[in-house]
């Protein structure tokens, strides 16, 4: 397959890692239940597979669905077979929908998808930070690390924004929804140095927060996910977000590494805040509903 572009991954990181993962997977496979790997023979000759997790729970919705974490087709034809099995496999596992990563430069594979009724639902974004980098401050609205006191803050800021977390397409009730994230981030261990919230200088009043995770190392260096990020309703519109992401970036820049996220496309605002940022897309979620 061709190199279909990478903000995280240089061209030999990005095929020796899926090589790796087939290496390790296909000796394997009777002691992996939630993985099926697909092959399409076409006269006698491998033509193309796919490399397919089942049983995967949505971070968000909690739905199952089955991940598609590599592919190898060169015709249209082929994907649209390979894809038709597959789908006959979620469709017995009751996983709801089948999600595939694609990079935002792969055009051709995103057409292809779309072609077999898969639809965008969410972007990742990510920023390479360089050693030694600081993220942009300011004196008026100071950011500290979270402490346990700021959990009935964060709790009511993200009740605001319930729908911005459900991807582009998920039928979800919203209620449900924000119910689940609710009793999630009761068991928040607010001690962590990587949850802050930002404050303003003048009032003590709290203004947003932003939470990050430690993600998988990648090419030998570190990475952070943004797993929340909100600005309090009474402070949105002054420019904070700015601030958030500074504090995001500087932990980057202690050592260098990546700050990535994940914004739904079911809202417009959102889809465009993280280029207005400064982040370009990496890559584009594309689901297929496979209920019914």
């Amino acid at each position: 397959m061709p190199y279909p572009g990478s903000l995280f991954l240089n061209e030999e990181d990005y095929l020796e890692r899926a090589l790796t993962r087939l290496r390790q997977t296909l000796p394997r496979l009777q002691d992996l239940p939630e993985v099926r790997v697909l092959v399409l023979t076409e006269e006698g000759q491998a033509s193309g597979y796919l490399f397919l997790l089942v049983d995967q729970e949505h971070g968000v919705t909690h739905q199952l669905q089955a991940e598609l974490l590599d592919f190898a087709v060169f015709r249209f034809e082929a994907l649209e077979k390979l894809l038709a099995r597959a789908r006959k496999i979620v469709s017995a596992f009751e996983n709801e929908y089948m999600v595939v990563d694609l990079s935002a430069q792969d055009q051709r594979s995103q057409l292809w998808f779309y072609r077999c009724g898969f639809r965008a639902e969410q972007h990742r974004v990510v920023k390479h930070i360089a050693p030694g980098f600081s993220g942009t401050v300011s004196a008026d609205y100071p950011i500290r690390q979270a402490r346990p006191d700021d959990l009935p803050f964060i709790l009511e800021v993200h009740a605001a924004f319930t729908r911005v977390y459900r991807p582009a397409g998920r039928e979800v009730d919203l209620q449900a929804l924000e119910a689940s994230y609710q009793l999630n981030y009761l068991l928040l261990d607010l001690t962590s140095p990587l949850y802050f919230v930002i404050e303003e200088a003048a009032s003590g009043k709290r203004a947003g927060y932003l939470l990050l995770q430690p993600g998988e190392p990648v090419a030998g260096q570190k990475t952070f996910y943004v797993y929340d990020v909100a600005i309090a309703p009474e402070f949105a519109g002054r420019g904070l977000s700015v601030f958030l992401q500074g504090a995001a970036e500087s932990v980057a820049g202690r050592e260098g590494g990546f700050v990535y996220g994940d914004g739904s496309l079911a809202v417009a605002s959102l889809s465009s805040w993280h280029t207005q940022m400064g982040y370009p897309v990496d890559t584009i979620r594309y689901a297929l509903d496979c209920r019914g």
